[in-house]
């Protein structure tokens, strides 16, 4: 009779080397402290963790905003409409598209327009 190991699940155990065991405690201004958190809010994370990765030079990126996500969606299904009409192109030519890439420049200009705005590097 074989044995089976219980899986408890869950996240696997660190290497002691990769363990976080020293505590460094940092003092805010009212003022300080809330543009602290704004930061680690719009980056998706604790201020523990914020404060962290900003100690140890990595660039911190704000998450993307759901807008932004749709309109990188939107330009994706643009993407599979080009591959279409350019597989289309070679088979009838260029005046037999020429309309639909027309519609898409002006469809992928209009998403740079949008995006633009919100794109804002702090």
């Amino acid at each position: 009779m074989t044995k089976v190991k219980d899986n408890k699940g869950g996240r696997p155990k660190l290497a002691d080397y990769q363990k976080r065991t020293k505590l460094v405690r940092i003092m805010f201004c009212e003022n300080d402290f809330i543009y602290i958190l704004s930061k680690a809010s719009k980056a998706g994370l604790s201020v523990s963790e914020y404060c962290h990765q900003a100690a140890m030079d990595n660039h911190i990126r704000e998450t993307i905003s759901p807008e932004l996500a749709k309109q990188i969606r939107d330009l994706s299904g643009i993407a599979n409409n080009v591959n279409q009409i350019a597989h289309q192109m070679h088979i009838d030519g260029f005046d037999a598209v020429k309309e639909q890439c027309l519609h898409i420049i002006a469809a992928i200009s209009s998403i740079i327009n949008q995006v633009k705005p919100m794109r804002h590097d702090s």
